[in-house]
């Protein structure tokens, strides 16, 4: 069974290189085809997280807060699939929404006041309260490995895909902190949460 969590852990290691080379063929290489490799890696990182979950639920008992942190990992999730899938025009995360080439609007408002990459936060507690609530090292070393590499991941797109991708995105980083929320930017956030269309 060790070993089916490692192959876990690994595949949800490559989902985050799949994702990355998705931004890499579509917006540095303007390959159409490229941006097929991030659903493919959101849904191999998805299994994995079944896996690793459903095993857990089968080998470790349940504490009396594991309800509550259970509610703590549906309410990351939910933020994370808005964050992802709503809080941006024409419902899109990808860095390739746009044409290549063509640079997409700046959304500096609602999640994205509140820090430059909001869905690492979310990932993070998402982990993290999955580990509280269903326990065993596997999920421990989910949220470590997996966080770690999301924040990497968004650091990288903050340097290489999104300067050359999104208008404005060098204001925005002079206005926005990375991944930690400010007092500033949790007011702006509240102000403009959701999202005005």
């Amino acid at each position: 069974m060790t070993a089916i969590r490692l192959v876990c852990l690994g595949a949800g290691a490559v989902a985050f290189a799949l994702m990355a080379l998705a931004d890499y063929g579509q917006v540095l290489r303007a390959k159409r085809g490229a941006g097929a490799l991030f659903p493919l890696g959101a849904a191999l990182l998805a299994l994995a997280t079944a896996l690793l979950a459903a095993d857990a639920w089968r080998r470790y008992d349940r504490g009396p807060w594991a309800l509550a942190w259970a509610a703590g990992a549906a309410l990351m999730l939910g933020l994370l699939i808005y964050t992802l899938f709503f809080a941006l025009p024409a419902g899109g995360s990808g860095a390739g929404t746009a044409e290549p080439g063509e640079l997409r609007p700046l959304v500096d408002t609602g999640v994205f006041a509140l820090c430059r990459h909001p869905g690492v936060l979310w990932l993070g507690g998402f982990y993290a309260c999955l580990w509280g609530a269903l326990g065993g090292w596997a999920l421990g070393a989910a949220f470590a490995l997996f966080t770690a590499l999301d924040a990497l991941y968004a650091a990288w797109q903050g340097r290489r895909i999104f300067p050359v991708s999104i208008a404005g995105y060098a204001g925005y980083c002079r206005t926005t902190p990375r991944f930690l929320p400010t007092r500033e930017s949790l007011r702006r956030c509240a102000a403009t949460w959701p999202r005005r269309r």
